[in-house]
This record gives C-alpha cells, sequence and structure tokens, in this order.
C-alpha cells in the first residue's frame, strides 16, 4: 500500500473536507487518473491536474494522461476551471 496527499482546488472544493488535503491508502500500482473516480469527481469537471508539481493532463480541461502511476508519498492536486479564465468563457491574452 502507498499514501498520497490530494489536494482539490476551486470548484472541485465540494468533493473534498474544508479545505484539507485528502490522505488516501492505495494499492501500489494505482495510476492518477484513477482517483476521479476513487473521489466521485466528474471527468469533465477537472481543468488541470498535477502530481509533485508538474502537469498531468493530455491539455486544459482533457483527460489526466495515460501511465501515470502514483508513488508513496506523491501529491496530487485537482483544479476546477480558475476564474476569469478560459474555463470561465472569459477571454485570456
Amino acid at each position: 500500500m502507498i499514501e498520497v496527499e490530494v489536494h482539490l482546488y476551486n470548484s472541485l472544493t465540494k468533493y473534498g473536507a474544508a479545505l484539507q488535503p485528502l490522505r488516501l491508502r492505495l494499492p501500489r500500482g494505482t495510476q492518477a487518473r484513477a482517483l476521479p473516480g476513487r473521489l466521485g469527481i466528474p471527468e469533465r469537471e477537472i481543468y488541470v491536474a498535477w502530481r509533485n508539481g508538474r502537469n498531468i493532463m493530455t491539455a486544459f480541461g482533457g483527460a489526466v494522461e495515460d501511465n501515470v502511476t502514483l508513488d508513496h508519498g506523491d501529491r496530487v492536486a485537482f483544479s476546477g476551471p480558475i476564474p476569469f479564465s478560459r474555463g470561465y468563457g472569459a477571454p485570456v491574452c
């Protein structure tokens, strides 16, 4: 088993516990793309995702990359659209 820390930002905070990171114990070999389903987050609501500060999305508003295997101690973050960003329909220069 491994333990990872999951942070949820912007519109995704409703899937977590009052802005506190979630600590999950997972089987070794768990893929990052499995986390949204495990947390009840529809993948279409995820705008960006990071593993240890590195982007793991195929594109903004796309899907979490395949073959991103989580390790013990990883920090994973998911965010919905950021206010005043393209995800909310506002032009971004």
